[in-house]
């Protein structure tokens, strides 16, 4: 969550785990819909344990 808010692109998310994009597409779709939320930005204000404005867990 901390690098998707701060609008880290999928592709940079992906690299790191050699995985396929489309999974990191994937993982955020359910995000978004457990979450009720529409947009990165929204679904990382409704994760719980993650305060604002952090960069925690980024190296």
């Amino acid at each position: 969550m901390d690098r998707i808010a701060c609008g880290t692109h999928d592709r940079q998310i992906t690299a790191p785990c050699s995985a396929a994009e489309k999974a990191t597409k994937n993982h955020l779709d359910r995000i978004f819909a457990k979450s009720h939320s529409v947009n990165r930005a929204e679904a990382s204000a409704k994760c719980p344990g993650r305060r604002r404005g952090s960069r925690q867990g980024l190296r």
